[in-house]
C-alpha cells in the first residue's frame, strides 16, 4: 500500500426513491470493450452479501477499474449507494440501495448477460 492516506471514494445515490432501472446503452458499451469481465478478474475472495447489498473485494493494483465501475454504475443506476476503501488487502466495493433494490445488487457482479454495469 503507498505511503500517505487511503484512498476512499463515496458517492452517495443520485435518485434513491427512483425507478429500478438501469441505462442499458451504457451496460453494452461496457460488454462490448469487455470492462465487466476485466472487473471480475480483479475480485479477491468471495462477494459477501450484506442487509443492504454486497461487498466485494478488488486487488489493490485495481483502483483504474474500481473508479471507472464507480463512475459508469452511478449514471447507469442513480438509486444505488457507492462506496470504495482501501484496505490493506484489498479495495473493498460496497454497493447498497433500497430493499426492493437487494436482489438487483446481488446480481451485479455475477449476472451473466451485460444487465448492469
Amino acid at each position: 500500500m503507498p505511503d500517505g492516506p487511503a484512498e476512499c471514494i463515496e458517492l452517495r445515490a443520485a435518485d434513491p426513491d427512483g425507478d429500478l432501472a438501469c441505462d442499458f446503452a451504457i451496460a453494452r458499451d461496457l460488454a462490448r470493450d469487455g470492462f465487466r469481465e476485466r472487473l471480475r478478474r480483479d475480485i479477491i475472495g468471495p462477494i459477501r452479501a450484506l442487509p443492504d447489498g454486497v461487498e466485494v473485494r478488488f486487488r489493490l493494483d485495481a483502483w483504474d477499474n474500481v473508479r471507472r465501475y464507480l463512475d459508469v454504475e452511478s449514471r447507469c443506476c442513480s438509486f444505488l449507494n457507492l462506496s470504495a476503501k482501501e484496505s490493506a488487502d484489498g479495495i473493498i466495493v460496497t454497493v447498497t440501495g433500497r430493499p426492493e433494490a437487494r436482489d438487483f445488487i446481488l446480481n451485479i457482479f455475477t449476472a451473466p448477460d451485460p444487465g448492469h454495469a
